[in-house]
C-alpha cells in the first residue's frame, strides 16, 4: 500500500517479488510530480525486490530532474543492499 501527500509517499506492507510490480505502477504517476521522498517505516517484510523498487525509483524521480530520499528504511534493506554489494547507492 501506498499513501502519498505532498512530496513524500509512505509504502506500507509488505515489498516483495509479489507485491512490487503493483507498488511501482501505483508509485509512478507520484513520481512523475512532485514526490521526492519514499518513507519505508511502515514496511513489514521485504525481499531483494525492495531494493528493484527503489532503484527505479530513483531512475523516475532523476528523469523528472529531482532525486529521491527513503527514510525509514528497514535493516533488512541495508543487509540485502549490502550483500548485494550496492548499499553505498541507497538514497539517504
Amino acid at each position: 500500500m501506498i499513501a502519498c501527500e505532498g512530496t513524500r509517499c509512505r509504502i506500507a506492507g509488505a515489498v516483495t517479488v509479489d507485491s512490487v510490480g503493483g507498488l511501482l505502477r501505483e508509485l509512478r504517476p507520484h513520481l512523475a510530480q512532485q514526490v521526492d521522498t519514499l518513507d519505508f517505516s511502515g514496511v513489514e517484510t521485504a525481499d531483494s525486490a525492495a531494493l528493484a523498487l527503489i532503484f527505479s525509483a530513483m531512475r523516475q524521480a532523476r528523469q523528472s530532474g529531482r532525486t529521491l530520499s527513503c527514510t525509514g528504511l528497514p535493516a533488512s534493506f541495508v543487509t540485502l543492499a549490502e550483500l548485494y554489494g550496492v548499499s553505498e547507492l541507497l538514497p539517504a
